[in-house]
């Protein structure tokens, strides 16, 4: 093999490796419908039902309720855009955006939302 050859073989080689290897990628792709198993907003835990969709077309909408200690059931239907860099999730709906960290515990997604603590943190979970 001439030597130019083996250089773009080893730097294609190297190319997959380090694909194969990112540690900062999530796994599994958000891509899905998730149940929504809780949301914590600065601190204070809601109970919540519903389910969060992420469309391979960069769009998602999560529906449900989430109720907080003493107050009565919210009903929501949000609707945007999102963007996956790495394991940050930025989100747009309507005039509101914000970026989410994403950590997969190997059951379930954590997204904490990048800001003063505490800060908001969503939990989403396989439907089957």
């Amino acid at each position: 093999m001439s030597a130019p050859r083996r250089l773009t073989t080893a730097a294609l080689a190297l190319g997959l490796l380090a694909a194969c290897s990112d540690s900062t990628a999530p796994s599994p792709s958000i891509v899905d419908t998730w149940a929504l198993l809780g949301f914590t907003d600065h601190g204070i835990v809601g109970v919540t039902t519903g389910t969060a969709s992420f469309f391979p077309n960069d769009s998602f909408e999560i529906v449900g309720t989430v109720t907080y200690p003493g107050e009565p059931i919210d009903s929501f239907n949000v609707v945007g855009a999102y963007v996956v860099t790495g394991t940050v999730l930025s989100i747009t709906a309507g005039t509101e955006s914000g970026d989410w960290d994403m950590r997969w515990t190997g059951q379930r997604y954590i997204l904490t939302l990048r800001g003063p603590l505490p800060t908001n943190q969503i939990v989403l979970g396989r439907l089957s």
